[in-house]
C-alpha cells in the first residue's frame, strides 16, 4: 500500500515538474513570438519609410520634367509667335516693291498703299501682344503643391497666360487679314490695268485697219 502511495506522488511530481517545464517553454516561445513580431513591425515602418522616400523622390522628378517641358513649350510659344510676325513683315517689303513698280508704270494703287499702312499697324501691334505674352512666360511658374497660395498664384499666372496668348493670336489674325485685302487690293488694280491696256490696244489696231 505505501509503494502504491509512493508511486502515485512520483507520478504527480513528474507531472508537475513536467509542466513547470512546459511553462518554461512557453514564455521563451511567446518572447521568440514577440522578437519575430516586433522585426516585422521594424521591416513594415522601414518599408513604408522607403516608399515615401521613393515617391518624393519620383515626385521632384516629374515636377523637374513638368517644369523643363513648360519651358520648351514657353519657347516655342514665343518663337511661332516671331515668325508669323517676321513673315508678314516680310510680305509688307515685298509688297510695297510690286506698289513701286506698278506705280512706276502709271499704276494708281492709293487704295492698296492705305491698306498696307493699316497692314503696318496691325503688324505692330501684334508685335507689342508677343512682348507682352513673352513677359508673361519669363515668369517662373510655380508647381502644384500643398500649399493653397501656390496654387492660385499658380492658376492666375496660367489664366493670364491663356487670355494674352489668345490677344496674340486675334492680332496676329488681323494683321494677317488685312495683309490680304492688300493683295486682292493689287490684282484687282493689276488686272483694271491689264483690261484698260488691252481695251486701248484693241482700239488701236482697229483705227489702224480703218
Amino acid at each position: 500500500m505505501m509503494k502504491k502511495y509512493l508511486l502515485s506522488a512520483v507520478i504527480i511530481l513528474t507531472f508537475l515538474c513536467s509542466g513547470v517545464a512546459f511553462a518554461k517553454v512557453s514564455s521563451s516561445t511567446q518572447n521568440k513570438i514577440d522578437e519575430a513580431k516586433q522585426k516585422i513591425e521594424d521591416i513594415k515602418q522601414k518599408a513604408k519609410e522607403d516608399i515615401n522616400e521613393v515617391k518624393s523622390e519620383l515626385k521632384n522628378e516629374i515636377e523637374i520634367k513638368i517644369g523643363k517641358k513648360l519651358d520648351e513649350q514657353k519657347i516655342k510659344i514665343a518663337d511661332q509667335f516671331e515668325k508669323t510676325i517676321q513673315s508678314l513683315k516680310d510680305l509688307v517689303v515685298r509688297i510695297e516693291s510690286r506698289i513701286s513698280k506698278m506705280e512706276a508704270d502709271g499704276l494708281n494703287a492709293s487704295t492698296s498703299k492705305i491698306l498696307l499702312e493699316t497692314a503696318k499697324t496691325k503688324i505692330t501691334l501684334s508685335e507689342t501682344e508677343v512682348t507682352s505674352l513673352e513677359n508673361l512666360l519669363a515668369q517662373d511658374i510655380p508647381a502644384v503643391s500643398t500649399s493653397t497660395t501656390k496654387n492660385i498664384e499658380r492658376k492666375t499666372i496660367l489664366k493670364n497666360i491663356n487670355l494674352q496668348d489668345n490677344k496674340t493670336k486675334n492680332s496676329i489674325k488681323t494683321a494677317d487679314a488685312v495683309i490680304i485685302k492688300v493683295v486682292e487690293s493689287l490684282k484687282k488694280d493689276q488686272m483694271e490695268k491689264n483690261t484698260s491696256t488691252s481695251t486701248s490696244e484693241n482700239n488701236s489696231t482697229s483705227a489702224n485697219n480703218q
